[in-house]
């Protein structure tokens, strides 16, 4: 399946984070579905647009792994490679956006072989 990213409400980008990227196991019931949209209309999981949250997101995606982040900051562009943490560094891949959660989420769905468009 594909995802159009900029087709898609904030709400739909922090669920589409929390169920296929950090598999949270309450999607496995409809009570743990529940459960996520209560606290996600308190506040919780904002990865897309949050900074503190995306940094969360971050950390969760790059433990333990081979790979690291870099980013790039210009005045209207933000850019995230995602690097191998072999001998020689290779760059993976280059994602883009107009904030800083946005790349960090676009680089966690690519990094989990999710689809975006």
């Amino acid at each position: 399946m594909t995802y159009h990213w900029n087709q898609m409400t904030n709400a739909e980008k922090n669920l589409l984070i929390a169920r296929d990227v950090l598999k949270f196991n309450c999607f496995d019931t409809n009570e743990g579905v529940s459960w996520y949209r209560r606290h996600y209309d308190l506040g919780q999981w904002r990865y897309c647009t949050r900074l503190s949250d995306a940094i969360d997101l971050s950390e969760r995606i790059l433990k333990g792994g081979n790979i690291n982040f870099q980013v790039l900051i210009t005045r209207n562009n933000y850019e995230c490679t995602v690097i191998s943490l072999n001998e020689d560094r290779t760059p993976l891949f280059k994602i883009d956006g107009s904030t800083l959660p946005e790349v960090i989420c676009l680089a966690a769905l690519y990094l989990k072989d999710i689809n975006i468009n």
